[in-house]
């Protein structure tokens, strides 16, 4: 497995993981109107287009698997092929986030959905801690949101 930049070749496979992880891991968690404008909107092919210079990527055999996007401090976004968990990408891809953010920075933050247990249980795992929780949008609707932080060890 390759972890490299996104490039502009990557945006047909981007937009397609970022949809498939979004209606497996959100769709089911939310009322059908926040699935609806989901599907109206589009908002994986957006993201797609406007960020994928900041995206970094998992290739395996030539197919696009993960994801992540990191700006100064703060994850982003961490999608995964669904058909792919639990294969060891998604920690070869946060040991990378936090290579990366632990290099200029003490300490790093993200943002999840209350329903991702698995998510959550994950990053807990890998030392992440509960900072709050309040009320964000996923498509419109109101759902609980935790951020959660991870504080390096001294450089």
């Amino acid at each position: 497995m390759e972890i490299r930049s996104a490039t502009e070749a990557d945006l047909s496979a981007l937009t397609s993981l970022l949809r498939r992880s979004w209606l497996t891991t959100r769709a089911p968690e939310l009322p059908f109107a926040a699935v609806q404008r989901f599907a109206a909107d589009d908002p994986a092919r957006r993201y797609a287009e406007t960020m994928w210079r900041e995206f970094v990527v998992a290739e395996d055999g030539g197919a696009l698997v993960g994801m992540f996007h990191v700006d100064q401090n703060w994850l982003n976004a961490i999608h995964l092929d669904p058909k792919r968990k639990r294969q060891g990408i998604g920690s070869r891809l946060m040991d990378e986030v936090e290579r990366r953010i632990s290099a200029a920075h003490p300490e790093a933050r993200l943002e999840v959905r209350a329903f991702n247990l698995g998510a959550i249980d994950f990053y807990k795992q890998r030392g992440w801690n509960e900072q709050r929780r309040y009320e964000g949008k996923e498509c419109g609707e109101p759902v609980e949101t935790i951020e959660m932080i991870k504080v390096f060890s001294a450089r």
